[in-house]
């Protein structure tokens, strides 16, 4: 058996059997990881992270502006977000990240488990 296909079970599993329950939802984490003001539609965006759950309820976490000095603490952020993430239910299904340097956009798609 391919070792892939285990990992892919279980998250399909994961996903089904929440679904059956009734207890799914997603949420998204948009964190923008930038030295400069990013163009977003209309309007331009600092760094910060933008989570986006389920009910449409939505938080907004600053973070400080890109540089080697702050790289240490935006990551601190970002990984205590993703525990949070965690401790809530919320298993991480996919990541994207787009932008050149010093301009990133990073999409975190969440699956409640419970």
């Amino acid at each position: 058996m391919k070792k892939w296909l285990l990992p892919l079970f279980v998250c399909f599993t994961l996903i089904a059997t929440a679904q059956k329950n009734g207890t799914s939802g997603y949420c998204l984490m948009r964190v923008f990881d930038v030295s400069k003001f990013a163009g977003s539609g209309t309007y331009f965006v600092g760094p910060k992270i933008i989570l986006t759950y389920e009910t449409g309820e939505q938080e907004i976490i600053e973070m400080l502006p890109y540089t080697e000095k702050n790289e240490l603490e935006n990551l601190k952020t970002m990984t205590n977000t993703l525990n949070v993430l965690k401790q809530k239910g919320y298993l991480l299904m996919t990541t994207t990240t787009t932008g050149d340097q010093g301009n990133l956009v990073t999409d975190y798609v969440f699956l409640k488990q419970f």
